[in-house]
């Protein structure tokens, strides 16, 4: 299916058109306050839906479908839950607020981000899409630009950064504030252990 007619469309027009194209669509995703390119984004990983930069990547490397950083098959589960990145981050959130991370995608969409209240998982799940972009991201740099890879708090803070910035998409003050808290609270605690391990912040993660 094609989206590019789609992309200056409201949040609810799209919705409406990807459903009458016979498209199903969760509305966990589609009522999350974000923008709309990180919907779509969330919307194809929940499918299990290889990325159209992915497609990009296998051409660019000619037929290489191994990870950037650690050469093992890059699979979307790879990429977002078990690559070096992703195990810094959700082991990070595992860490300081006490939440276990969520074993892949199904987990995530069917399990994780459904632990408590829907205002409580509207948190879970605009932080985890902070965490998934970030990682998303980075790798594609790395692919794209030709990028090195980024030190483990560089991959932090620009995951701290989406949260703030789409904290600021929320409707309710409450829920601002925690996604505000919440990315003070992983960048102030990683400083910290950082410092206190003797870790520089420009330590460079390089392929295991």
């Amino acid at each position: 299916m094609e989206f590019k007619g789609f992309r200056n469309l409201y949040s609810q027009d799209m919705y409406v058109a990807l459903i009458n194209n016979g498209e199903r669509v969760s509305q966990d995703i589609w009522q999350t306050k974000l923008p709309m390119k990180i919907k779509i984004f969330l919307w194809y990983l929940k499918r299990g839906v290889t990325l159209t930069k992915d497609n990009l990547a296998r051409r660019n490397w000619h037929g290489d479908k191994s990870c950037c950083l650690c050469h093992l098959p890059k699979t979307i589960q790879h990429i977002f839950f078990d690559c070096y990145y992703a195990k810094f981050l959700w082991r990070s959130i595992h860490i300081l607020f006490g939440i276990v991370p969520p074993t892949g995608i199904r987990d995530l969409f069917e399990s994780w981000s459904k632990l408590s209240t829907k205002r409580y998982n509207t948190l879970l799940l605009t932080a985890a899409s902070a965490l998934l972009w970030d990682i998303w991201i980075t790798q594609n740099e790395i692919v794209f630009d030709k990028g090195k890879p980024k030190s483990l708090l560089q991959v932090l803070f620009r995951g701290t950064h989406w949260l703030r910035q789409w904290a600021n998409l929320q409707r309710h003050d409450d829920l601002k504030d925690h996604l505000i808290s919440a990315a003070v609270h992983l960048e102030t605690s990683a400083l910290a252990f950082f410092s206190s391990n003797g870790w520089l912040a420009h330590r460079h993660v390089g392929c295991v």
